[in-house]
């Protein structure tokens, strides 16, 4: 959210730059990324509200029913294979399973995005950041576990008062 709202700070700008299939390969990638996360509750609440107004014969809950499942069902799907092709390029092809709660993923970065959007909007000069590399393919990288430890000692100097915080 927070680099596309710096890009477009001045939209003529970028899209100069980028042309207009890198402007909207741009929104739709860093936007859309963003605004989907954040309206996906919206949807899994409908589906919901869906599933329940299909007690007896209600047709037209039945049809918009529908309509929720083949939006969601490529999504998924799409989000899944993507994941697959991941575990396939690690060679972690083992772990592939994991993927039946893409469902339950996509919950969990909603609410990921709906804290960002907060903070964004309530404290947005604060940045809280996620520690990557600590499955046991990553933590075998003793350059990962070194910088790693980098990190963490250069935030607890900040902590500490002993660098100053770089906002960018």
């Amino acid at each position: 959210m927070q680099t596309w709202l710096v890009h477009m700070r001045e939209p003529r700008q970028i899209f100069h730059e980028l042309g207009i299939r890198g402007f909207i390969t741009f929104q739709l990638i860093v936007g859309g990324n963003a605004l989907i996360a954040l309206a996906h509750p919206a949807f899994v609440f409908g589906l919901g509200w869906e599933l329940i107004q299909l007690t007896g014969d209600h047709q037209p809950a039945a049809a918009r029913l529908q309509y929720y499942i083949a939006v969601a069902a490529p999504g998924y799907c799409v989000s899944a294979a993507l994941g697959f092709i991941g575990l396939w390029h690690r060679r972690m092809l083992h772990k592939a399973s994991i993927l039946v709660l893409t469902p339950v993923h996509w919950l969990l970065l909603s609410a990921a995005a709906w804290c960002a959007a907060w903070e964004l909007i309530y404290s947005p000069f604060s940045w809280r950041k996620t520690e990557h590399g600590l499955d046991k393919a990553s933590r075998d990288n003793d350059r990962i576990r070194s910088l790693l430890g980098l990190e963490r000692h250069i935030t607890d100097l900040q902590r500490r008062g002993h660098l100053p915080r770089i906002l960018g």
